[in-house]
């Protein structure tokens, strides 16, 4: 398609005129806690209600496939972020389904985004945000892999937050929201896909596309968790020392039986103190909780019983490799 030949021209794109507003990241595989952490975050007087914007997700890796200019990618990154930084101050395009866990009624500060709702929008809401300066609060899934171009946007004003959680847990959640069948077949599901032998396969198995389409549901879960595990460890060694000293690591099962100095270092972390409504959110999450040790094996027997030997071989050296906690030797 050609079009007129303004647009035959070279240009770079740019965007200067940002919020400059800090922005914190809660990042992890499918299932692995993150509403959690992002719930909590939001009781903190300057932190924003989590959001879930799918470009923000994509739009690194448009550019790490080579589909996007760095120029492109970058300046699409922070007009996003802008937009949906000014979005949330007059509660256009916010959440209000009681039941969502991006929605307003699970957030720490409840009826602030009703109230937004009859303030004065354009110039006034600018005011109002240089103002008070909150803090974007954005959830990504396996961003922790991509991180150099999130880092590259928005500089220090970026703190990232990844969750782990024992690889056992993401693939049985994952398994029972259907995950292993509904990607490139369900249009509620909106994972990025390419075309693999005339199949739409996820971009998240790129290199192993083989190995995803001869497994079964659950084998596809296994072979998806272990491939983004072990890039997002890769993506974290590709930052620089400081942007490493920008990222905090969570483990999920040790959070929601202890979550006490996990909040206590977010504090330190982000910069704010938890809210009153923390305790309400810890409450209706139950946590601190016990994990029954039990439910764990019988969980990880299941999955061996409904996978086939190549993948149950990945599944235990996932297993090995996740107990060795590589991230605490992480150097920062």
């Amino acid at each position: 398609m050609r079009l007129n030949e303004r647009y035959q021209r070279s240009v770079n794109l740019t965007r200067l005129n940002t919020f400059n507003n800090d922005v914190v990241i809660v990042d992890g595989q499918g299932r692995s806690g993150k509403n959690l952490i992002s719930v909590l975050l939001s009781t903190m007087s300057k932190v924003e209600k989590m959001r879930l914007d799918s470009q923000i997700d994509y739009i690194p890796r448009y550019y790490f496939l080579g589909k996007m200019s760095l120029d492109a990618a970058v300046t699409a990154l922070l007009t996003e972020f802008d937009e949906k930084y000014y979005y949330n101050s007059i509660s256009r395009d916010v959440n209000f389904r009681l039941s969502d866990y991006s929605g307003v009624m699970k957030q720490g500060k409840r009826f602030e985004y009703i109230k937004r709702l009859f303030l004065p929008a354009d110039a006034v809401a600018v005011d109002r945000l240089n103002k008070s300066s909150p803090i974007f609060q954005e959830m990504t899934h396996d961003g922790l892999h991509v991180a150099t171009l999130y880092f590259l946007a928005l500089k220090k004003r970026l703190k990232l937050i990844h969750v782990f959680r024992d690889p056992l847990g993401n693939i049985y959640e994952q398994n029972v929201r259907g995950f292993g069948e509904r990607i490139g077949v369900d249009p509620r599901e909106l994972q990025l896909t390419h075309e693999w032998e005339g199949n739409p396969v996820p971009i998240i198995v790129n290199g192993c596309e083989d190995d995803y389409l001869a497994g079964n549901s659950l084998e596809r879960l296994v072979l998806m968790v272990n491939q983004m595990f072990r890039l997002n460890m890769e993506g974290f060694h590709h930052l620089s020392s400081d942007e490493k000293k920008q990222v905090m690591f969570i483990e999920f099962e040790d959070f929601v039986v202890n979550p006490f100095p996990y909040m206590s270092r977010l504090e330190k972390f982000i910069g704010q103190p938890f809210g009153a409504a923390s305790k309400r959110i810890l409450r209706r999450e139950n946590c601190p909780r016990v994990i029954n040790t039990l439910d764990r094996e019988n969980r990880i027997n299941s999955i061996l019983d409904g996978v086939n030997e190549k993948y149950k071989s990945i599944f235990i050296n996932l297993l090995e490799d996740y107990a060795k906690k590589p991230w605490l030797n992480f150097s920062i």
